[in-house]
């Protein structure tokens, strides 16, 4: 089969059949899911279910057993190299805890992807750092140490390097967790206009219904290596699976259980059953 075909004017990210397994658990289970172009999706589950590792998938970080990943029209798992690095620099990334470089000042961690991977003149590095930065509107902060930042500053600033290359893709792992309502309001406000004014594609990796049902046009839930439920976020939580109805009314009890799969617990105490 060929590593590229034409790529999909509606979908860029198309993952077909994909079974995942890890420590002898499967994580995917013939997972299918479409991701389309221009929108903000939203991938949601109970902890555990896989969904940063399908990020990882999306990246080549990580190769399923056994199905297909598409990103834009390109066989993620067949790719060499060095054309999946070149398709990972159309890719922005956000981390869970941003991942700031700690030695570096905003300028610098903001510059750092384009220093590494092109050899652009100074005066030019200079203009897409600050320009990144003014978008996030942070170009004030620019010489600011990352322990003299917020967290949702620090959100913002790893967002500004998420966009330096201009990506087709953005990532977004976690990306409400630790802000307060005004930092995750501005941190929503970027993802919906960002992706509004340069056309790309966002994926979000998180918990947070309220916050999704602002920004994302489109969620995905995910439980027990497949999709379980899909739909708009204003009336997915309302569709009476009892998968959306555990997760998103925070119920102890449903088709998640409490107990992770263990063998007999009288045995692993000590304990002989008696036969009858």
């Amino acid at each position: 089969m060929p590593n590229q075909a034409t790529p999909d004017d509606r979908v860029l990210v198309r993952i077909r059949g994909l079974t995942t397994v890890l420590n002898g658990k499967k994580v995917f289970d013939a997972l299918d899911l479409d991701i389309p172009r221009g929108k903000v999706t939203a991938i949601m589950g109970p902890s555990g279910t896989g969904k940063t590792t399908l990020l990882k998938h999306i990246t080549g970080q990580m190769y399923g057993d056994a199905g297909e990943v598409w990103v834009d029209g390109r066989d993620v798992p067949r790719l060499d190299r060095e054309a999946l690095y070149t398709l990972r620099e159309r890719i922005g990334y956000l981390f869970q805890n941003s991942a700031l470089l700690t030695d570096f000042d905003v300028f610098e961690n903001v510059a750092f992807p384009l220093r590494q991977h092109t050899k652009l003149p100074e005066v030019l590095i200079r203009n897409i750092v600050l320009t990144k930065l003014q978008a996030v509107g942070l170009r004030g902060a620019a010489a600011l140490m990352p322990s003299e930042l917020s967290g949702g500053m620090a959100r913002r600033v790893a967002l500004a390097r998420a966009i330096v290359f201009d990506p087709m893709l953005i990532l977004y792992d976690e990306p409400f967790v630790g802000l307060d309502p005004i930092a995750l309001n501005q941190v929503l406000k970027l993802i919906r206009t960002l992706n509004e004014t340069l056309g790309i594609t966002s994926v979000l990796v998180a918990h947070e219904l309220e916050a999704i049902k602002q920004v994302a046009d489109h969620i995905y839930l995910i439980a027990n290596g497949k999709v379980v439920a899909q739909g708009d976020p204003k009336t997915i939580a309302d569709d009476g699976s009892p998968w959306t109805r555990q997760f998103f009314g925070g119920e102890a009890d449903g088709p998640v259980p409490f107990q992770y799969p263990a063998g007999d617990y009288a045995e692993a105490l000590g304990f002989k059953r008696s036969r009858g």
